[in-house]
């Protein structure tokens, strides 16, 4: 027997997407009443740093994170052909400007250290 029309999708589903529609518009009026863009809540967040952590100890693990990045952009690049090379490259390329600016940061960080 066919069904003329498809079953209807799983609560779950509908809730997750009740949730995230919900969200988008808590999101849309905060925008347009303060004319600002509002900052995720903590408890929406994938990943949360702690505040013991010190300025130069994120520095350091920015520009770790950035250089996994790279090489992993990198290396996709390598089975890729034309413009799909290109694109992951030119991605590599823009995470090589960001460590290396991550980089002086921490540079920086540590000749001011050594005046004080």
């Amino acid at each position: 027997m066919k069904k003329p029309v498809p079953d209807p999708p799983s609560n779950a589903t509908r809730n997750d997407d009740l949730q995230r529609d919900r969200s988008a518009l808590y999101r849309a009026i905060d925008f347009y009443l303060t004319g600002e863009q509002p900052s995720a809540p903590d408890e929406l967040r994938f990943y949360n740093v702690s505040n013991d952590v010190s300025f130069e100890d994120t520095q350091l693990y920015i520009a770790d994170l950035l250089r996994c990045a790279s090489v992993t952009a990198y290396q996709c690049g390598d089975h890729l052909k034309g413009a799909d090379r290109a694109m992951v490259y030119s991605i590599w390329h823009l995470l090589e400007i960001a460590k290396a600016m991550v980089d002086r940061s921490i540079d920086c960080l540590g000749m001011k250290q050594a005046q004080d």
